[in-house]
């Protein structure tokens, strides 16, 4: 009788303990990953953006985390842009750049030379507003619900039409 009060648990008995510590974990963790999902999917979307410093932006955001990033001149036509891939993580969205697009003699051009080093990282502000960590801030002034990704060798966009 002795024998049985210390005997070492089961392995069965550690097994089940471990399942339902497993499922307990997964209880609590997921309703944190479908809200940090679905605050992500409520900033996909084409935007027009005015940023400090900058001309009028086209930021893609795909609830993947993939987009684009395209920078105008003051006439309104494509001068800059660059893949990016961000992260919403709270109240703060981490940015990496990798292909680089540019217009070239009126037609689109794109290169990728990998992702970047280095991680832009923004405060969510507001609904509409990012402020980049040391740097400027990010106005999204609104959806834009008939722009496309322009494609290597087309026309450059114009984001005045």
């Amino acid at each position: 009788m002795k024998s049985l009060r210390n005997s070492p648990p089961s392995p069965v008995f550690v097994s089940l303990l471990q399942s339902y510590a497993i499922i307990l974990a997964l209880f609590l963790l997921l309703p944190l990953a479908a809200t940090a999902e679905s605050a992500q999917q409520k900033w996909a979307g084409n935007w027009l953006v005015v940023s400090e410093g900058d001309d009028q932006l086209v930021w893609q955001l795909n609830a993947d985390g993939s987009g684009f990033a395209y920078g105008f001149n003051p006439g309104g036509r494509l001068t800059h842009g660059f893949a990016i891939n961000w992260q919403l993580d709270g109240d703060r969205v981490r940015v990496r750049t990798g292909a680089s697009v540019s217009c070239k003699g009126g037609v689109v051009s794109v290169a990728f030379r990998g992702w970047s080093r280095s991680t832009l990282l923004f405060a969510v502000i507001d609904g509409r507003h990012w402020l980049q960590a040391g740097g400027g801030l990010l106005s999204f002034q609104r959806r834009l619900s008939s722009w496309s990704t322009p494609k290597a060798g087309s026309n450059c966009p114009d984001i005045a039409s």
